[in-house]
């Protein structure tokens, strides 16, 4: 399959007060975790979505960077997932992950990937204890029209690319640790 690997990480972290991409967990920083589960499935280009003033503290080998624009408010990951489709050319999926999740597995995106083979859906979506995780999913490039059209009605939340597009979900255990990301420094107790 020609799929792009896409590391969201261009969050102003503001409830954890500071770039949490860079704090470390068993001795990686916790965008690494994203990058390593694309990586050990040959998942190429790896792509960090960031802005220009995080890019220098990122260890840059094998990963390429799409640059979020300046804006005066936070454009949220609809218009990251966007810009980064946008500037990815000749990819069927793109698979998001988000930068602060050290529990993502290389098993978990092999078994996205496999469910994403001879299916003609837009996007397949882990769901958990009936919440959408859509920064763990799979998006085809179809999807970036109706990206921009809810963007341009000056909308910004994933779930309205739900009723637009043709989505499969795929059910996950509510005991299931992927998908526990880092908001504040209390998560780690």
């Amino acid at each position: 399959m020609n799929i792009a690997g896409i590391v969201l990480a261009g969050g102003k972290s503001s409830r954890y007060g500071k770039p949490k991409m860079f704090e470390t967990y068993k001795d990686k920083l916790l965008y690494e975790y994203s990058v390593e589960a694309l990586k050990e499935n040959s998942i190429s280009p790896i792509i960090i979505s960031t802005n220009e003033k995080l890019v220098p503290y990122f260890n840059k080998n094998d990963l390429d960077f799409v640059i979020e624009g300046e804006a005066k408010e936070y454009q949220g990951p609809l218009y990251a997932m966007y810009n980064a489709f946008s500037n990815i050319p000749n990819k069927d999926w793109y698979f998001i992950l988000a930068c602060d999740t050290p529990f993502i597995t290389a098993d978990f995106v092999k078994n996205m990937i496999e469910r994403a083979a001879n299916t003609n859906v837009d996007a397949i979506v882990p769901i958990q204890s009936d919440k959408l995780q859509p920064l763990f999913a799979l998006y085809h490039r179809n999807c970036i029209e109706k990206m921009k059209e809810i963007l341009d009605k000056n909308n910004r939340k994933v779930q309205l690319l739900f009723k637009e597009v043709n989505v499969m979900t795929v059910q996950f255990s509510s005991d299931d640790i992927i998908f526990k990301n880092i908001n504040s420094p209390h998560d780690w107790i």
